[in-house]
């Protein structure tokens, strides 16, 4: 590991441009009303569908990545990710055939589940502790100021038709060329080599070490989703009931969260610096404190302070991936990660089931009883973080101690 550059910009700059484009699937989302125009003999589920199909295919190819990298290794699994999304996703600009542009659809998601793992995995690789945490906090934020990007150069381009907006894919041509020359194959023999011997040791720690907090983590992360979901899904109805005024703001206001919570993102590592093991809970109160505001404004503008204050909870991604990459083997890394985000696209599909669900236990009805739903969610999520942050503060307490003892 010593022949690679850590300090180099353009290795950094590598690996964090292949998360610009890994949630832009639903960049394209304002087509829909144009295509189900023109398919008319489609259904409108079929239409919408085909915003949805990259996340399915996403979530198997995820699974699959670990497969394709020990065959190929990260950086051609990475480079044939980015070239199927850029082939699934320009391929309905050229055609108006539905099934080829499900098919496209598909490739796009297959494509971005392949490289899903390694925006994370690739980190791990090369750097730990501060600057890791660093990083994996930049990483975030790119990619939500990536889909936020997509999104609104998807919205410009709608304005010529609808096969333009799929323009807006052409992005992956820039990420391909600067990943390629930041994250050269010196660079990955390098790091191979300097791991082989970890990750032979890490087989004989798979069958003993339980990795629990990671488990946990991952777990925690599928929750999440569940409860950050009605954000997007129920304000939009719960400021109707709310009888809020200029309510066709909701969508810019969703837009400033989003970037707002993505440079909050970035600074992840220097608020791990004063909190520590308590990150995850202190993430939890901001999202408690985002419902509250929203469940309670009196207009739009308290209605977006609370969304960025609720946007803010992003933060628990990079700690999630952060936890995995410490706890679990080396050997097991990528395969973990995968987990996770499966977990994490699960927990996205799941949530209005879950919200449905838990809103029949209780005999409740309405958008803001969904919020209110979601709200505890959080305050669970924030406790089980809590009671491992003390055991973890009293393990690390106990091992101090037991050095100075022994110096003595």
């Amino acid at each position: 590991m010593d022949s690679v550059n850590k300090n180099s910009r353009l290795l950094k700059t590598g690996i964090l441009s292949i998360s610009v484009l890994l949630t832009a699937a639903s960049a394209v989302s304002g087509t829909v009303p144009m295509m189900a125009k023109e398919f008319s003999d489609k259904s409108s589920a079929q239409v919408q569908a085909l915003i949805t199909i990259p996340s399915i295919a996403m979530m198997i190819f995820i699974l699959l990545s670990s497969i394709f990298i020990r065959i190929f290794g990260k950086r051609k699994t990475v480079l044939l990710g980015l070239a199927l999304g850029l082939i699934g996703g320009v391929t309905p600009l050229f055609t108006s055939n539905f099934l080829i542009i499900q098919i496209s659809r598909f490739i796009l998601g297959a494509g971005n589940g392949l490289y899903s793992t390694s925006t994370a995995s690739l980190i791990g690789d090369i750097w730990s502790g501060d600057e890791q945490r660093n990083l994996l906090g930049i990483q975030s934020a790119v990619q939500t100021l990536g889909q936020s990007i997509a999104t609104f150069m998807a919205g410009i381009l709608l304005g010529i038709s609808w096969h333009a907006a799929y323009l807006v894919y052409l992005l992956f041509i820039p990420v391909i060329i600067i990943f390629a020359i930041g994250y050269n194959k010196s660079t990955e023999k390098a790091i191979y080599d300097a791991q082989k011997e970890v990750k032979e040791e890490s087989v004989v720690q798979k069958q003993t070490k339980l990795p629990v907090l990671a488990l946990v983590a991952i777990l925690m992360s599928f929750i999440y989703f569940n409860a950050i979901m009605p954000e997007f899904t129920a304000s939009g109805l719960a400021i109707q009931q709310m009888q809020l005024q200029n309510q066709s703001f909701l969508s810019t206001a969703l837009a400033i969260a989003g970037i707002a919570g993505a440079l909050v993102t970035s600074l992840y590592g220097k608020i791990y610096k004063i909190f520590k093991h308590y990150t995850p809970v202190f993430i939890m109160l901001l999202g408690v404190i985002g419902y509250f505001g929203i469940i309670h404004a009196a207009n739009m503008v308290m209605l977006t302070i609370s969304m960025i204050i609720l946007s803010s909870t992003s933060l628990i991604f990079p700690y999630i991936y952060g936890a995995v990459m410490e706890d679990v083997p080396a050997a097991s890394k990528d395969f973990a990660l995968s987990v996770a985000k499966v977990f994490n696209n699960f927990g996205a599909f799941l949530s209005p089931y879950a919200m449905a669900a838990t809103a029949g236990i209780f005999g409740l009805t309405g958008a803001i009883a969904t919020l209110k739903i979601a709200m505890c969610y959080l305050i669970f999520i924030g406790i089980v973080f809590l009671i491992l942050a003390i055991l973890k503060t009293n393990k690390v307490k106990k091992v101090d101690s037991q050095s100075m003892t022994k110096e003595q």
